[in-house]
C-alpha cells in the first residue's frame, strides 16, 4: 500500500514539459517581431514601386493624367459655365481628382445627378471624405479607370485631362454619348474635334493653369 501511495504522489507532482518557446530570450522575441516588421516594410515598398511603374505606364500609354488640383477659383468658373442643369441631367467627371468641381456644380444644381470616375486612390479618398461633409448632394464616386466605364448615361461631360488623354477618350466618347451631349474642358482640347466655343476664364490672369474653357456639342 505505502508503494502504491508513493507511486501516486509521484506521477501527480511529476512536472510537465514547458513550451518550446518557454526558454527563448526577449532579445530573440525582439529580433524576431524587428524581422517582420522590416519584411513586412520592404514589401510595402515593393508594391508602391510596381504601383507606380504601372501609373508611369498608363500615363505613357495615354490612359490617365497625373493629378492636378483645380483650383477653386477655377472649379466656380466651370460650375459658372454649365449654369443651371436641366431636370434629370446626369453630369460625368472622367479623372475627376478630389471631386471640387462636382462640388462647385452639384451647390448649384442640387437635383441633378453627378458622377465622379477617379483611378488614383487618395483623391478618390479624399473626394469621399468631402462628400460625407455634403449628404445632400446627388454625388458618386467610382475608383477605376474611366476608359473601363459605361459613359452612355451623360448628359453633360466635364474634363480637365492633358490633350493626349483627350485624343485617346475620344472614340470613347463618340461611341458612347448620346446626341446632344454637352462637353467642358479645362485648358485641353481635343486635336480631332471642332470646338462650339472658347472661353477665356476671367481666373487666367492669376493663374497658370485654369486658363481657357473648350466647349463641346456631341
Amino acid at each position: 500500500m505505502g508503494n502504491c501511495t508513493e507511486s501516486s504522489n509521484l506521477s501527480l507532482s511529476a512536472p510537465t514539459e514547458a513550451p518550446a518557446y518557454a526558454g527563448a530570450s526577449s532579445v530573440t522575441i525582439t529580433t524576431m517581431l524587428t524581422t517582420q516588421v522590416w519584411i513586412g516594410f520592404i514589401f510595402d515598398i515593393i508594391l508602391i514601386v510596381f504601383a507606380l511603374r504601372f501609373m508611369w505606364g498608363m500615363m505613357r500609354l495615354g490612359k490617365i493624367s497625373p493629378f492636378i488640383r483645380t483650383r477653386m477659383p477655377v472649379a466656380e468658373e466651370v460650375a459658372e459655365a454649365f449654369g443651371t442643369l436641366p431636370e434629370g441631367s446626369v453630369l460625368i467627371d472622367p479623372g475627376c481628382g478630389d471631386g471640387r468641381v462636382l462640388f462647385a456644380i452639384a451647390k448649384r444644381n442640387p437635383h441633378t445627378t453627378f458622377i465622379g470616375i477617379e483611378l488614383r486612390l487618395l483623391p478618390y479618398i479624399l473626394a469621399l471624405l468631402e462628400k460625407r461633409k455634403h449628404p445632400d448632394l446627388n454625388i458618386t464616386f467610382i475608383h477605376g479607370n474611366f476608359f473601363d466605364q459605361d459613359l452612355s448615361s451623360a448628359t453633360h461631360i466635364y474634363t480637365y485631362l492633358y490633350a493626349h488623354v483627350m485624343d485617346s477618350l475620344l472614340p470613347k466618347l463618340l461611341k458612347e454619348l448620346k446626341p446632344g451631349t454637352t462637353l467642358l474642358s479645362v485648358d485641353f482640347p481635343f486635336s480631332k474635334k471642332q470646338t462650339e466655343h472658347v472661353t477665356t476664364l476671367k481666373s487666367a490672369e492669376q493663374l497658370k493653369l485654369g486658363r481657357t474653357l473648350y466647349v463641346y456639342r456631341f
